[in-house]
């Protein structure tokens, strides 16, 4: 299970699994809602399966949440895309509770899934998606007085496998577009789950890149607050999933650097299986 806390903040605002992971913040900025595990990863079989998912108000005013739960896939464009229930499709399994709560400010609701297929599960993967939507409290102020609500929708993505589970995630290529700013990975999954291409990437001055092999230690020892001489930027690599039976083209945004000749390295793992690449950019 991912245990990352996922924030939300805009007019409306739909944080699914595919996005970068959020950390948590030690003083996040007010006005936010956040869930956590931003996803839910599970085996399923015979017997029942319980999880739990925590909703935060972070907000100064209450709130109140409305919960519906969806069979999905992707789209061409990696966007999700709402299907009709099936009798093997794991909206059909799950109970949500509660499925409307209000949230008082600096508050946290506990959502429970339990998980119970009536029938057999083919093997593979079964995916829903529980959206959590805000709606606006009423609080008793005039109607021209009142603020503009902010309101969220926020998705959080549940992958339930049933065995045997096949993987067949396949790198076919790993380019850098459009001047050096923008990382693409095309990979194709032939198998019954999906996959997804994690790890990171890293930005280097030429001069000063130290190999691939130390990047991964290096990058952690910035990420605790230590100065590595050489290094520029560093970020993660986009992970949004590559559904079973399809062919993706993912791409990271990388950040704007300023002129000068750099090194990209990424390091990360598809279905287990290493990947390791640099690339010269210069700009």
């Amino acid at each position: 299970m991912k245990q990352s806390l996922a924030f939300l903040l805009g007019a409306f605002v739909l944080f699914t699994v595919f996005a970068h992971p959020v950390r948590a913040q030690e003083d996040p900025p007010p006005g936010q809602i956040g869930v956590a595990p931003s996803m839910l990863e599970v085996s399923i079989g015979s017997k029942p399966v319980n999880e739990s998912l925590r909703i935060f108000n972070l907000k100064e005013k209450p709130t109140k949440v409305n919960v519906e739960v969806y069979n999905w896939t992707l789209d061409a464009n990696n966007e999700v895309k709402l299907l009709p229930p099936t009798e093997q499709s794991l909206d059909q399994w799950m109970l949500v509770n509660p499925m409307s709560f209000r949230l008082d400010p600096g508050k946290s609701q506990v959502v429970r899934v339990s998980i119970r297929p009536p029938v057999q599960p083919a093997p593979g993967e079964h995916r829903a998606i529980i959206y959590f939507t805000e709606e606006a409290v009423e609080d008793g102020a005039e109607e021209e007085e009142k603020p503009v609500e902010i309101l969220f929708k926020l998705g959080v993505g549940v992958y339930a496998n049933a065995d045997p589970v096949k993987q067949g995630g396949t790198l076919q290529g790993l380019t850098i577009d459009n001047g050096g700013r923008l990382l693409s990975a095309s990979i194709t999954n032939k198998g019954n789950v999906h996959t997804r291409l994690r790890g990171s990437y890293s930005i280097w001055k030429k001069a000063l890149f130290p190999g691939i092999g130390k990047v991964d230690d290096i990058v952690q020892s910035s990420e605790a607050g230590k100065t590595e001489k050489g290094l520029v930027a560093s970020g993660q690599l986009n992970q949004t999933p590559v559904l079973p039976g399809s062919n993706r083209r993912i791409v990271t945004q990388l950040p704007g650097l300023p002129p000068g000749s750099y090194i990209v390295a990424v390091s990360g793992t598809l279905d287990e299986k290493k990947v390791e690449k640099t690339f010269t950019v210069s700009r």
